[in-house]
C-alpha cells in the first residue's frame, strides 16, 4: 500500500500537482510508520524508516515550494500582466476558481473520490421508499425549485442504514446521477489522518469544495467509524476534534434552491453513532433486504448479457429460494454461476489451445440451485431484528 501511494505521489510530483503529491507522500510515510510498529525485521525496518523520512522530506520541500510560488497579493503592484486578477484564476472542471479555492480542491483530490456516477434508479431493484426519500431531498428541489418555497424545504441530511450489501452506495450514486450533481464519496480512511490537525482541515476543505461545485452530494460511507458516541474510554483528543469538526460542518450546512448541498450518510451500525450526529440527519431511512420481486430482478440484472437457458418463472423461483439474501449476496451467487461454464471448459483442458474455438454453454436454473446451497446469506435473523428494532425507535421503514 505504501509503495502504491508513493508511486502515485512521484507521478503527481512530476506533473506539477504538488498538493496532491504532498498528501500521497504523507500517506505513504504514515503506512510505513504503522508497519514499523508490527515488524521485527531489522533490515526491512531500516529501509522502511529511510524511505518514510525521504517521503516526509519531499513533502516538506514541496510545501515550502508551494508557499514560495503562491505569495499573498498586496494589490499595490500591478507591475506585470501576469499579476492581473484574471490570471489569478485557475481553470478547472467546475469553471473558474481562485488560487485559494484551487488549493482546497487539490488538497482533497488525492483522498476524496470525486466522480460522475452513471447509476440510475432503473439499475436498482426495489427500495422504492428509499428512492422517494432521495428524490424529495435532492432531485425534485433541482428539477422543480418553485415547489420548495417558504416553510417547504427539502431535506439537507439523510442517513441510510441497514444490513451490508443492500444498495446504500448505489442509492447515493443514483441520486447524484439523476440530478446531475457533483458526487463526493468519502470514507473514514479518506478523512482521517495521523497528522495533527490535518483531518479537520480535510473535512473543512471537503465541504468548502462541495459548496463551490454545488449542486453537490456528499456521501460519507460507514459514517459510524468517524462519528461514534463521544465520551468513550478509548476516544482520543484527535478523534473528538474530528467529530466536532464534522458536526459543525453539517450543522452549518447552507444551500439554496440553485446551490443544493446534501449530506448522505450510510452505516451498517446506526446504534454506534453519536446522538448529536444522528440529530443532524433530518431523515433516517431503513434500507432493508430485498423483497421477492427485487431479488428476482437482481438475478436478472446480474446475469444480463450472459447466455441463459432460463425464463421469467425461473427467476421468480430463484427469488423465492434466496429469501434472506442481500443484493451483494445475490451478486456473489451470480458471479459464481457465471464462472461455472468457464471452469468446466478449463478443467476439461479445452482452453489449453489458444487457437481452438470453444463454445460456452448457457447457464441454467440448476446451476443457481446448486450454488445457493453453498453460498449462504451474510445477514442472520438476530441482526435483522436489531435493525428493525432500531428503525422502529429512531428511523422509518
Amino acid at each position: 500500500m505504501a509503495v502504491k501511494e508513493a508511486k502515485e505521489a512521484v507521478e503527481l510530483d512530476e506533473h506539477g500537482k504538488y498538493q496532491q503529491a504532498i498528501n500521497k507522500y504523507k500517506r505513504a510515510a504514515g503506512i510505513f510508520i504503522k508497519y514499523l510498529k508490527h515488524s521485527d525485521n531489522y533490515e526491512m525496518n531500516a529501509m522502511v524508516q529511510k524511505q518514510s523520512e525521504e517521503y516526509l522530506n519531499r513533502a516538506k520541500d514541496l510545501k515550502a515550494q508551494i508557499s514560495g510560488h503562491r505569495p499573498k497579493r498586496t494589490g499595490s503592484s500591478p507591475a506585470s500582466s501576469s499579476d492581473s486578477p484574471k490570471d489569478d484564476k485557475i481553470k478547472s472542471e467546475g469553471g473558474q476558481f481562485s488560487e485559494e479555492e484551487q488549493e482546497m480542491i487539490d488538497m482533497i483530490s488525492g483522498t476524496i473520490v470525486t466522480e460522475s456516477p452513471e447509476i440510475r434508479w432503473k439499475h436498482i431493484a426495489g427500495l422504492d421508499n428509499c428512492k422517494q426519500a432521495l428524490r424529495e431531498a435532492i432531485v425534485l428541489p433541482m428539477l422543480k425549485p418553485e415547489l420548495f418555497t417558504g416553510a417547504r424545504k427539502p431535506w439537507a441530511g439523510i442517513l441510510l442504514f441497514g444490513p451490508p450489501g443492500c444498495g446504500k452506495t448505489l442509492l447515493a450514486k443514483a441520486a447524484a446521477t439523476e440530478c446531475q450533481a457533483t458526487f463526493f464519496s468519502a470514507s473514514s480512511a479518506d478523512l482521517l489522518s495521523k497528522w495533527l490537525g490535518e483531518s479537520e482541515k480535510l473535512i473543512s476543505s471537503l465541504f468548502k469544495v462541495a459548496r463551490l461545485r454545488a449542486p453537490s452530494l456528499i456521501f460519507i460511507d460507514e459514517i459510524d467509524s468517524i462519528a461514534t458516541k463521544r465520551g468513550g474510554g478509548s476516544e482520543g483528543g484527535g478523534e473528538r476534534r474530528v467529530k466536532t469538526q464534522l458536526l459543525s460542518e453539517i450543522q452549518g450546512l447552507k444551500s439554496t434552491g440553485k446551490k443544493r448541498l446534501l449530506v448522505l450518510g450510510a452505516t451498517n451500525r446506526p446504534w454506534d453513532i453519536d446522538e448529536a450526529m444522528l440529530s443532524r440527519f433530518q431523515k433516517k431511512v431503513y434500507v432493508p433486504l430485498p423483497d421477492l420481486a427485487a431479488r428476482s430482478a437482481i438475478f436478472m440484472i446480474e446475469t444480463e448479457g450472459v447466455g441463459a437457458a432460463m425464463d421469467e418463472d425461473d427467476f421468480i423461483e430463484l427469488g423465492v429460494r434466496s429469501e434472506g439474501y442481500s443484493g451483494r449476496d445475490i451478486s456473489n451467487v451470480c458471479q459464481e454461476v457465471i464462472m461455472m461454464p468457464i471452469r468446466e471448459l478449463d478443467m476439461s483442458g479445452l482452453l489449453e489451445n489458444s487457437n481452438q474455438e470453444v463454445k460456452v454453454r448457457d447457464i441454467e436454473v440448476d446451476d443457481f440451485k446448486q450454488t445457493l446451497k453453498k453460498v449462504k446469506p451474510m445477514t442472520n435473523a438476530k441482526s435483522l431484528k436489531q435493525y428493525q428494532d432500531w428503525a422502529q425507535e429512531y428511523g422509518e421503514f
